[in-house]
């Protein structure tokens, strides 16, 4: 009987563990208009076993979690939010959760040329904002969930309705448009080697990120990376990398 227990206290612990599986995803913030932007250093928890991780520069994470287990999201200005693992989100594996921004109330904003506060810097992007030729300023406000669509109700928020006026929001959402972009191009440049571009596909090394940028203007990438469809995703590449360098050979003869 000592032994029967014995083995059950040593087996336990390792078949409730082999129900566990790894799950991915991704924590996004819905912007309206069906924009939808990524949220790096979120943290993400497995209320009943305690593990926890964050989100990656590209706001992707992987967590082990069985069914019935609850994981919370949270990031600095975020509401946070508590998913269940269902049947249907553990037979996929992956999970992307949609948080809302917080609302903040701003004392002595002074949008323009004066100082905007407080200032809310989450990482440094200064190099992306200079190439794009963006005041820094614009960093330092976050843009409500709402943001993207004017109301009547903003002009009795002196710092919305100039914000409408001087197409600060406008720059918002360029700049948090062009910063989901190059994530994404960042991503897939770097899941796969270099040697994947330059040798299997012949794209010279320099013209990489020009590549992923015409592929994703004629294909879904964003949604293939954010359901994990690397594989897919590889053999489609070799398909547009013909038709890429066949207009550039073109353009090179004109």
């Amino acid at each position: 009987m000592h032994n029967w227990l014995t083995y059950i206290l040593i087996f336990f612990p390792l078949f409730s563990f082999a129900q566990s599986k790894l799950i991915t995803g991704s924590v996004v913030v819905d912007e309206g208009n069906e924009y939808f932007s990524t949220v790096s250093g979120a943290r993400v928890e497995n209320l009943k076993s305690e593990s926890k991780t964050y989100t990656s520069s590209s706001g992707y994470y992987s967590i082990q979690a069985n069914v019935g287990d609850t994981i919370l999201f949270e990031a600095d200005f975020l509401i946070p939010r508590k998913i269940v693992i269902n049947q249907n989100i553990y037979n996929k594996g992956f999970l992307q959760a949609h948080l809302d921004i917080e609302t903040i109330e701003l004392s002595g904003a002074t949008i323009g040329k004066g100082p905007l506060q407080p200032k809310y810097h989450r990482d440094n992007k200064t190099d992306l904002y200079d190439k794009m030729g963006l005041d820094q300023r614009l960093r330092d406000l976050e843009p409500k969930r709402d943001i993207a669509k004017f109301k009547p109700l903003d002009v009795l928020n002196p710092v919305r309705l100039i914000g409408h006026m001087n197409g600060f929001y406008r720059e918002q959402r360029r700049v948090r448009n062009y910063e989901t972009k190059f994530s994404l191009i960042q991503e897939v440049k770097h899941y796969y080697p270099t040697e994947f571009y330059t040798k299997e596909l012949e794209i010279p090394e320099y013209k990489i990120e020009e590549f992923l940028y015409y592929v994703n203007a004629r294909y879904p990438l964003q949604e293939k990376v954010l359901s994990r469809q690397f594989g897919t995703i590889m053999v489609d590449l070799e398909t547009y990398a013909k038709d890429y360098l066949k207009e550039l050979n073109q353009n090179k003869n004109q």
